[in-house]
Parts: structure tokens; C-alpha cells; sequence
């Protein structure tokens, strides 16, 4: 009989309790107790980092981290990002990635924005070299960094438009202001060609509406992949 130890975990602010092995690790606990499976496995070693979640606001590798080292934690995962309050449907950050085609092959995406959710909160206006270090420990394997990059500029600057709008008084993260709707985004990104057309694109998802929809609501910007 294996032992277990009852923890409390708040993920996305819902509290949780869950009974796990000593042995067992805060990705696994995410995905597989919490059913949260946005958060991905790349390497199991820490080196790709699209296991990247936040942890009482600071990103960490959770397949470096044991369950039980995060209990009475307050965890933020990518499923989590469409409730934060500059979100309107899809958070900036996530705008961002569909709009410069940093999603590419989407593997790393969870991971990517979550490092980008951290980094905007600690530096609002990040230059380029800031961004690439801050990303720096989360691997694409679609060499695509360019438009991650590009991405979380976008971001910025729709944050610091918003703030803006709400006269200074939104924070990086705070006073969602209603923006368009996701269709009317879709509708004035152009068309197919305009996403894979894009300097540096990898040849990833095609402009079709259905399954770039799809991708979007679910499997890289806070989905239900398993």
C-alpha cells in the first residue's frame, strides 16, 4: 500500500484537494488529478519548459516539482488565462499568438505563454533581448522564435492600449475593456495567406476557419489536448 498525503492546490482560483504519492509531480497532479491537460510534457528533464506553470505568481517547470511542494499554492496554468481580467474571450498574450502566427506547431505554446504572462507582469514594456531571455528556457522545436517574439509585443502593446483606455489605471494584467469579439478579430486578420505567408513561418496551421478555430479554443491556448 502506497502512502499518499492529502493536498491543497488553488489552480485558475479554484481550490482543490487531492491524495497523492510523495513521488508524484506537480505536472502529472495538473493533468491527470485536475483533468487540466493544457499543461504539457515535453522532456520530463526541465529543459523545454512546456510544462511551464505559474506558481504564486512566478513561473516554475512543474515536472521539476513535487505535488506535495505546492501545496497551499495558488497555481495559474494556460486554462486559466481566459478568466484573468484582461481577458475578453482570449487573454492579450493569446491574441498575440494568433495574430503573428507564434502558435506554429502549438507544443510549446502552453509553456510559452505562461513565461510571457510572467515576464509582462514583472516588465510591462519589454524590449526584444528581454523577451528572448525570458523565454529562453522553453524550446521551440519549430525554430519559430521570431514570431513568438512578436507575439508578446503585440501583447504589450495591447496591454498598454487598454491601460491607456482605462486612463492608467489598469494594471498589465487588469481592465479587460470590451474588445472585439473573436469572429470580428478573425475577420480583419486577413486572409489564409496571411498566416502562412508570414516571414518565418513554419508551415504550421493553415487559415481554414473550422480547425484554426478549433486550435485556439482548445488545444494550445488553454485546451483540453491530451
Amino acid at each position: 500500500m502506497t502512502d499518499e498525503t492529502e493536498i491543497t492546490l488553488t489552480v485558475n482560483g479554484t481550490e482543490h484537494t487531492v491524495a497523492v504519492e510523495p513521488r508524484r509531480l506537480l505536472v502529472h497532479a495538473i493533468r491527470e488529478d485536475l483533468d487540466l491537460t493544457g499543461t504539457h510534457i515535453g522532456c520530463d528533464t526541465g529543459n523545454c519548459g512546456a510544462c511551464t506553470v505559474l506558481k504564486d505568481g512566478e513561473p516554475i517547470k512543474s515536472c521539476l516539482m513535487f505535488a506535495t511542494q505546492a501545496d497551499g499554492a495558488e497555481i495559474l496554468t494556460v486554462e486559466g488565462m481566459e478568466d484573468l481580467p484582461a481577458s475578453d474571450g482570449l487573454h492579450p498574450l493569446q491574441e498575440g499568438f494568433r495574430e503573428e502566427h507564434g502558435l506554429q506547431c502549438g507544443y510549446c505554446t502552453p509553456g510559452m505563454l505562461m513565461a510571457g504572462k510572467a515576464l509582462l507582469d514583472e516588465n510591462p514594456d519589454p524590449v526584444e533581448d528581454e523577451i528572448r531571455e525570458a523565454i529562453s528556457g522553453n524550446l521551440c522545436r519549430c525554430t519559430g522564435y521570431q514570431n513568438i517574439v512578436r507575439s508578446i509585443e503585440y501583447a504589450a502593446d495591447e496591454l498598454d492600449a487598454r491601460a491607456a483606455t482605462d486612463g492608467g489605471t489598469a494594471a498589465a494584467d487588469g481592465g479587460a475593456t470590451a474588445g472585439d469579439d473573436t469572429d470580428a478579430e478573425f475577420a480583419t486578420a486577413g486572409d489564409a495567406d496571411t498566416f502562412c505567408g508570414l516571414e518565418d513561418c513554419c508551415g504550421g496551421p493553415d487559415g481554414d476557419r473550422e480547425s484554426f478555430d478549433d486550435q485556439f479554443d482548445r488545444d494550445h491556448l488553454g485546451g483540453d489536448d491530451q
